[in-house]
């Protein structure tokens, strides 16, 4: 991406020069390598955000659409919002508090659903770190 992006500045530059050749200025071979030099460190920057950005997206749940609470668990889009490595707080926003919660060995359990004939729905903690390792959808 970063050769596109030097390509395309390029470009833009010889087509902003070409006029001032056009009218006989004589632009300086440093003043246009400045120019590119900040040009390219902008699109670094850039492109270092638009990162971060994306890594955000990809973690934290979209507050877009708040549902009631007692109904959030049986959303299923936002079972599929659920993300690995998510945090309790998080999984309460997506899907609302649980019916039951269940500590073992092998980390924290959050139910959901129980006796309501679906499938048993959960999602798994890690008992170290809180966070999300693991889920089961609501199925019927």
């Amino acid at each position: 991406m970063t050769v596109r992006i030097r390509v395309a500045v390029i470009a833009a530059m010889t087509a902003f020069c070409l006029p001032a050749l056009a009218a006989g200025q004589q632009p300086s071979v440093d003043s246009l390598r400045r120019r590119i030099d900040t040009l390219e460190h902008r699109a670094a920057d850039l492109e270092r955000r638009v990162g971060a950005l994306e890594a955000l997206i990809r973690t934290e749940p979209s507050q877009e659409r708040s549902l009631p609470s007692a109904s959030k668990w049986q959303n299923l889009a936002n079972w599929r919002r659920l993300r690995v490595g998510m945090s309790m707080d998080g999984v309460r926003a997506l899907l609302g508090e649980p019916e039951r919660v269940n500590a073992l060995g092998v980390g924290t359990f959050w139910y959901w659903a129980e006796g309501q004939g679906v499938t048993e729905t959960y999602v798994l903690f890690d008992p170290r770190t809180g966070r999300v390792r693991g889920w089961s959808e609501p199925g019927r």
